[in-house]
């Protein structure tokens, strides 16, 4: 979704979902994900001693008596969140997009500011010119030394309602995606922890689907849609957690094991994180998941007929069609002119808006993996 598409309703709980980023690249310092936000974690026959957790954490967050919102919080969302994650309290500031103790870019980009330096995206390929797909030596997009304006963004507001775009059946004949939903902080994140990857919901709240949609390899007929289970997509934790970039084509984390508890990724191997965020990410957006083949293949859908590969990984995990190679999380800076413009259901007219997300100027994204 892009800024007027959101996602869902009042959350359960919560407090400051939004403070961790999910996608991927470059250097930054460790934190724990949900170590602020919990308050306990008791185990069976363990005994823990309480006189600092509930005002330490319950408190920072919640009112018995007083709540001036939902579910006891003190704030609604997202300015609950952002009384840490705005430049006070945690490092990373998902309003300014960038870490406010080591002054580097997050991944994610920024709800309202980021630093991605989409006109200077560059790339240098070992293949033949006008072969394609490229054999690149180096891809870069760089970081922008102060944050710029954001064009596109997931909404967060708590209020807004806006259309989800390519939620529903891939066969739907007419609509392009959920209209009237509306997305804060917890509607993708939960606070309380979850052992999950940026403490992700599997499923976030008003997805409109229990179940994530996987696209089998193509047929000669059309890619097979599968379901998973209805717990939806559970993303191992890092075991290392870093926030920051200074180069936004390289979304790999090489600190998520395959599995939750297992050993690191090797060379060979594809991290947790590349294997299992385009299914997150389609638990909302379902008709954007497509497999090989899907670009010649008719899918059956009036609007998501013919889609670019989506759900793709490697062991390095860079320069792969898979939705977090193209596109930030929260909020991306970069603009579109001329015919990049209203290329897509709901895009406005206007110049340097409906970025989309993306991480490159006027779709530039395309030719970071084509040579064309």
């Amino acid at each position: 979704m892009r800024k007027g598409s959101r996602a869902v309703k009042k959350l359960l709980l919560l407090g400051a979902g939004s403070a961790l980023m999910f996608t991927m690249g470059g250097v930054g310092p460790a934190q724990a994900d949900a170590g602020p936000h919990r308050s306990t974690a008791v185990g069976a026959g363990q005994t823990a001693l309480l006189s600092n957790a509930g005002g330490g954490r319950c408190a920072s967050c919640h009112r018995t008596h007083t709540a001036k919102a939902e579910y006891l919080l003190k704030a609604a969302q997202p300015a609950l969140c952002y009384t840490c994650h705005s430049g006070a309290g945690s490092d990373t500031d998902v309003v300014a997009g960038m870490d406010q103790n080591t002054s580097l870019p997050l991944r994610g980009g920024g709800f309202e500011y980021a630093l991605i330096d989409g006109a200077g995206a560059n790339k240098t390929v070992a293949s033949a010119a006008g072969v394609t797909p490229v054999v690149l030596k180096a891809a870069n997009v760089p970081a922008l030394a102060a944050g710029t304006a954001t064009t596109s963004r997931h909404e967060i507001d708590g209020t807004t309602a806006g259309t989800m775009w390519g939620n529903g059946a891939i066969s739907d004949p007419v609509n392009v995606g959920k209209a009237s939903v509306v997305l804060e902080c917890g509607s993708c994140h939960d606070p309380h922890g979850n052992g999950n990857y940026r403490i992700l919901k599997p499923v976030p709240n008003d997805a409109g689907t229990l179940v994530q949609t996987v696209i089998s390899p193509a047929t000669a007929t059309a890619p097979a849609e599968l379901s998973a289970p209805a717990e939806g997509v559970n993303i191992p934790d890092a075991v290392t957690k870093v926030y920051t970039t200074t180069n936004y084509w390289t979304v790999a984390d090489r600190n998520v094991p395959a599995v939750k508890g297992g050993a690191l990724p090797i060379a060979t191997e594809t991290d947790g994180y590349i294997t299992n965020v385009s299914q997150w990410c389609s638990t909302c957006h379902t008709r954007y998941l497509a497999g090989s083949g899907s670009y010649k293949t008719d899918s059956g859908d009036a609007t998501f007929t013919y889609r670019h590969r989506s759900n793709r990984n490697n062991s390095a995990g860079v320069s792969r069609p898979n939705c977090i190679q193209c596109h930030v999380s929260h909020g991306s800076n970069v603009s579109m002119t001329g015919n990049s413009i209203g290329v897509n259901p709901g895009d406005t007219a206007v110049v340097g808006a409906d970025s989309r997300l993306l991480r490159v100027n006027n779709r530039g994204t395309c030719v970071m993996c084509h040579n064309v």
